[in-house]
C-alpha cells in the first residue's frame, strides 16, 4: 500500500499554502527522466504482472536498486520472478508465500527521521498486532542494527511528492521469502507529514497494512482497486493470490488492506484472515 486521493484535500492544502509548486515540478522532472531508464524488457514484466507502469521510476530503497511501481518496490531479481502470464480477475487475498516457523516473533525497528510520530506509531502498531493473540507475535528493536541482530521489518523514511491527485503513505518491500520469512521492511513518506499532518491512528493504520504485505496479505480490492477510484485488476503479480476462508470474495470497504484507505484499524473480516493464517 498505501495511497490516499488528495482531491478534496488539496482544497484545504492550498488555502493552508502547503503544496509547493516549485518544488513538486522538480520532483516530477526527475522522475520523469528516472522513468526514460527503465528497460522495456522490465517495464513488459512489470506490465504482464498488471503493475501500472505510467509513474514507475528507478530508485534504491532498503539498500537495494529496483523500481517503485504504484505502491510497491521490486528488486530486479523479484522482477524476474513476476509472473509472465496474463491473470483475468480473481478474487482472493494471499500470497502464496507466508511466513513459517509458528509461533514466531518478529522483529520490527523505526527510522528515527520518522520522529515521534513515527515512534509511537509503531508502538501502537505492535499492539495492534499482538492484541490479536496470533501466533506471530512482534517486538522493537532498535533501528540500524546488524547482522543476526538486525530488525526482521525495519521501518525506513523516503521522501516523495504527491502526483496524480494521489500521495503514497507507505510502501512495501515485498512479501514474504520462499523460505518464509516476512519482507524486510517498508517505508513511510514524509512528505504525507508535512503535508497533511496525519494523525497517530492514521500512521499506526499504514504501518499496519504495510506489515499485512510484509506477512503476506495483498490488497482487499486487488482485483478492481476500486477504494483508489480505479477498475484495475492487480492479478496474482508472480506472488499469489488466494482466497482466505471465511473472508468475502468481494471488495471490503472498511478493511485495513484496501488499497486507498481510510481505515486506521482491523475490522471483523481482517481479524478473520489473520487467524485463519497465524
Amino acid at each position: 500500500m498505501k495511497k490516499i486521493k488528495l482531491l478534496s484535500i488539496r482544497v484545504v492544502a492550498a488555502l493552508s499554502i502547503i503544496l509547493l509548486a516549485s518544488c513538486e515540478s522538480d520532483t516530477t522532472e526527475a522522475t520523469n527522466e528516472v522513468t526514460t531508464q527503465i528497460s522495456k524488457d522490465v517495464l513488459s514484466k512489470l506490465e504482464k504482472a498488471h503493475f501500472s507502469t505510467q509513474n514507475a521510476f528507478i530508485t534504491e530503497f532498503m539498500g537495494e536498486k529496483g523500481i517503485a511501481v504504484e505502491d510497491m518496490f521490486f528488486t530486479y531479481e523479484q522482477i524476474d520472478e513476476l509472473s509472465q502470464d496474463a491473470i483475468g480477475p480473481q478474487k482472493q487475498y494471499r500470497t502464496t508465500n507466508l511466513v513459517k516457523k509458528l509461533p514466531r516473533t518478529i522483529t520490527v525497528s523505526v527510522d528515527p527521521a520518522l520522529g515521534n510520530l513515527g515512534s509511537n506509531a509503531l508502538d501502537a502498531m505492535i499492539n495492534m498486532y499482538n492484541a490479536e493473540n496470533l501466533q506471530l507475535s512482534f517486538t522493537r528493536v532498535a533501528f540500524g542494527l546488524k547482522g543476526k541482530r538486525k530488525a526482521n521489518i525495519e521501518v525506513t523514511e523516503f521522501y516523495e511528492m504527491e502526483s496524480g491527485g494521489f500521495i503514497t503513505l507507505g510502501r512495501a518491500a515485498g512479501f514474504p521469502t520462499r523460505k518464509g520469512d516476512p519482507a524486510k521492511g517498508f517505508g513511510i513518506n514524509s512528505r504525507w507529514f508535512e503535508l497533511l499532518n496525519p494523525s497517530l491512528a492514521e500512521v499506526t493504520g499504514t504501518m499496519a497494512h504495510e506489515v499485512g504485505h510484509c506477512i503476506g496479505f495483498r490488497h482487499t480490492d486487488y482485483m478492481t482497486r476500486e477504494s483508489c477510484g480505479q477498475n484495475v485488476n492487480e492479478g496474482s503479480a508472480g506472488v499469489g493470490a488466494i482466497h482466505i476462508s471465511g473472508t468475502p470474495t468481494t471488495s471490503d470497504a472498511t478493511s485495513l488492506m484496501q488499497a486507498c484507505g481510510p481505515a486506521d484499524s482491523f475490522n471483523n473480516n481482517d481479524k478473520i484472515a489473520l487467524n485463519v493464517l497465524y
